[in-house]
C-alpha cells in the first residue's frame, strides 16, 4: 500500500479523521496554512473542500489498467487587450507597461494570463486574479516561464513565480525564468508531477556554468529552494538574501527597486565548497537538531531491527556476508520496504541479478507478498500492478553496458536524481564492477579513493548509497560453519569498515534447534539517530519466507521449516493480500 506522505500529505495522529493543509492547492492560496483537506486515516481516504482534491491509499488494490497519459494540448495565445487598471495593478508592482507588453500578457474575465512560451509556441497559459487565484490549462505541458531565455545561457537565474521574474527583467535580466506551479509545503514530499517542468530543461540547466536560485525566504520557498539545488547540483548553484522585509523579488522591487534587485543578484552566494563548512551554513540545522533530539533515522520496516539500524540520507552502508547468505535478497528486500513505508525511490545496479526480467519478478514477489512462481503464484492481474507501482520507485543502471565504473554508475544516478529525485542508490556488488586502479595505485588506496567518491556523492545529493560486497575467501569454524565474516574481511583493506557510516554482515544460521537469518550490526556511525551496533551480542534475527522472499519477524523454528516442511506446526505471519 502506497502512503499518505507519499501523496503529500502529513499527519499527526494515526486513526480516525483530521483535517490538514492540501499539498495541492495551499501553496497558491493567500490562506496557506487553511486546513482544507478533510483525512480518513482508517479507510485511507482524503478530499479538499477547496480545490476538489481526492484520492485514496486503496485505489491499487483494484487493479486497474493506468490511465494512459493525456497528449498536451496547445492553447491559443491570450488576447493582449489589458484595460488600464491591469497596467496599473502592474504598474503598483513596480513593473513597468513595456516590460508588460513583451512578455505577451493577456487578459480575459477578471484574469490576468501568463503565457509560457517553448521553440516559440505557447504550450501553457497560467491565470490569476489580483486577490491570488490561480489556475492553469487543461492538459497544457508544464515547463518553465520563460523557457526560451534559457536556451544557451552561462548563468540562469530561477524564481518562485512570475511577479518575481518579471521584477527581474524588469531590472535588466533577460536569462531569467519561473517554475510554473510555485512552491511546495515545507515538510512535503517532491513529486515526480510536481517537478515535471525539469524533463524539457535538463539540457540546459546541465550546461549552465551557474544557476541562481531566487525562491521566496519563506518555508515553502526554501524547501523549494533545496530540491531544485539537489536535482540541479549544488555544485553549480548559487543562493541569495533578501532584505529582512522583504520574501521575494517583488517585494524587493516595490520597496528598494532595481538597483536593491542588481546587488542580491550580483551578491549570490554559492553552496558550501566541497569539504569546507561555515558555521552560518549549519546554524539553522543544528538549531533544529538541538531542538528535535529525538529525531530518528527511518525504520527499516522490520521492528527488531529499529534499535540497531535505521536509514538516514547522506550516508553509505556497507553490507557483507557469505556468498549464499541471502545478504542480496535482504538488499533487495530493504528496498521494498522503504518504497512501500516511505515511497523512496532508488537507483539500482546488481548485476547478478541480470537480465532485469528475472529480479524484477523477484522484486514484484517482495512486493506483493506472493510467490511469482509455483502452483501457488500471484496471477498475472496483482503482477501488472505491482510492476506498474514499481516503476515509478525503481530504477535499473547499468544494464547495457559491458563494462561498469562506479564513475559510470554515479554519472547515471545523478541523471536520474535530476529526472525523478532519488533517495537510495543500491551498488551489488561490488566486484562486478570494472576497477581503475590510477598509475602506481595498489587496491588499498583505491577503494578509499572510490569510498570517499560515494560518500561525496551521498551527501550533495542528500542519497543513501549501499554497496554489498563479497568477502575474500572464508575458512569453515571449529564446527565446520561459516564464520561470520566483518567488514574487515571484504578485499581492500580497513577502508570498508572505517569509511562507511554503517557496516552490516548478513548471516544465516543454522542448528537443529533453530534457523534464521542473523542481521549484524558492526558499525553505526551516528548511534543517537540510527541505533547501535549489536557487536559483541546476538544479531538481529529475522524469518526468510522462501515462498515470497520476504524478511519477517523471527519466530524460533527448525531448520527444514524455511523450505516449507513441517507446516501444520509452523506459524504463519505471512501476509498474501496486495500491498497490505
Amino acid at each position: 500500500m502506497m502512503t499518505f506522505e507519499e501523496n503529500g500529505i502529513y499527519l499527526k495522529e494515526t486513526s480516525g479523521q483530521e483535517k490538514v493543509v492540501c499539498p495541492e492547492c495551499s501553496t497558491g492560496r493567500r490562506k496557506a496554512k487553511d486546513k482544507c483537506l478533510s483525512v480518513n486515516i482508517d479507510e485511507g481516504v482524503w478530499h479538499c473542500h477547496h480545490c476538489g482534491w481526492k484520492g485514496s491509499l486503496k485505489v491499487f488494490k483494484s487493479l486497474k489498467k493506468p490511465e494512459a497519459v493525456p497528449i498536451p494540448t496547445l492553447p491559443e495565445p491570450p488576447k493582449r487587450n489589458l484595460p488600464d487598471n491591469v497596467y496599473q495593478w502592474f504598474e503598483d508592482r513596480g513593473i513597468t507597461r513595456a516590460v508588460v507588453d513583451d512578455a505577451k500578457i493577456g487578459y480575459k474575465d477578471r484574469w490576468i494570463q501568463f503565457p509560457f512560451y517553448k521553440d516559440g509556441e505557447v504550450v501553457n497559459i497560467k491565470s490569476r486574479t489580483a486577490d491570488k487565484k490561480f489556475r492553469q490549462e487543461k492538459n497544457a505541458e508544464k515547463c518553465f516561464y520563460r523557457f526560451d531565455h534559457m536556451k544557451g545561457m552561462e548563468t540562469i537565474i530561477i524564481t518562485e513565480g512570475e511577479m518575481d521574474t518579471l521584477s527581474l527583467v524588469q531590472s535588466g535580466f533577460t536569462n531569467v525564468v519561473s517554475v510554473p506551479d510555485g512552491a511546495t509545503a515545507p515538510n512535503s514530499k517532491p513529486t515526480d508531477r510536481k517537478f515535471s517542468y525539469l524533463i524539457s530543461a535538463e539540457e540546459h540547466l546541465m550546461n549552465a556554468e551557474k544557476v541562481i536560485l531566487c525562491t521566496d525566504s519563506d518555508g515553502a520557498g526554501k524547501h523549494l529552494r533545496e530540491e531544485l539545488s539537489r536535482r540541479i547540483g549544488r555544485e553549480k548553484c548559487c543562493r541569495v538574501n533578501y532584505p529582512d522585509d522583504c520574501k521575494d523579488m517583488n517585494e524587493v522591487l516595490v520597496k528598494y527597486g532595481e538597483e536593491r534587485i542588481l546587488e542580491i543578484v550580483s551578491e549570490a552566494y554559492p553552496y558550501p565548497i566541497e569539504g569546507v563548512v561555515m558555521i552560518e551554513d549549519v546554524v539553522d540545522e543544528a538549531i533544529d537538531l538541538f531542538n528535535k533530539p529525538e529525531h530518528l533515522g527511518l525504520s527499516t520496516g522490520w521492528t527488531d531491527l529499529d534499535a540497531h539500524y535505521r536509514i538516514s540520507h547522506s550516508e553509505v552502508s556497507v553490507i557483507t556476508g557469505v556468498p549464499n547468505m541471502g545478504k542480496s535478497e535482504w538488499m533487495d528486500a530493504l528496498m521494498i520496504n522503504m518504497v512501500q513505508k516511505y515511497g523512496w525511490k532508488f537507483g539500482i545496479f546488481s548485476a547478478e541479478n541480470f537480465p532485469v526480467k528475472h529480479h524484477l519478478l523477484k522484486l514484484v514477489g517482495k512486493f506483493s507478498k506472493q510467490a511469482f512462481w509455483g502452483d501457488e503464484k500471484m496471477s498475472e492481474d496483482v503482477a501488472r500492478a505491482s510492476m506498474n507501482i514499481l516503476n515509478d520507485h525503481v530504477k535499473f543502471i547499468g544494464t547495457q553496458e559491458s563494462s561498469v565504473t562506479i564513475e559510470s554508475i554515479m554519472e547515471q544516478a545523478k541523471i536520474l536524481n535530476y529526472r525523478y529525485g532519488l533517495n537510495g542508490l543500491v551498488i551489488d556488488p561490488w566486484n562486478t564492477i570494472e576497477h581503475k586502479f590510477g598509475d602506481g595505485e595498489n587496491e588499498t588506496n583505491y577503494v578509499s579513493r572510490v569510498l570517499s567518491q560515494l560518500n561525496t556523492f551521498a551527501k550533495i545529493n542528500e542519497v543513501h548509497i549501499w554497496v554489498v560486497a563479497h568477502p575474500r575467501k572464508m575458512e569453515n569454524g571449529a564446527d565446520r560453519k561459516p564464520v561470520v565474516p566483518t567488514p574487515y574481511d571484504i578485499s581492500g583493506s580497513a577502508n570498508w569498515f572505517n569509511k562507511s557510516d554503517n557496516a552490516i554482515t548478513i548471516h544465516r544460521h543454522r542448528s537443529e534447534d533453530d534457523d534464521y537469518v542473523g542481521v549484524h550490526i558492526h558499525k553505526i556511525r551516528f548511534q543517537y539517530k540510527n541505533g547501535k551496533p549489536t557487536f559483541g551480542s546476538e544479531p538481529a534475527k529475522l524469518n526468510y519466507n522462501i515462498r515470497t522472499g520476504n524478511y519477517e519477524t523471527y519466530i524460533p523454528r527448525f531448520k527444514e521449516d524455511i523450505f516449507g516442511k513441517d507446516k501444520k506446526d509452523k506459524p504463519s505471519n505471512t501476509q498474501d493480500t496486495l500491498f497490505a
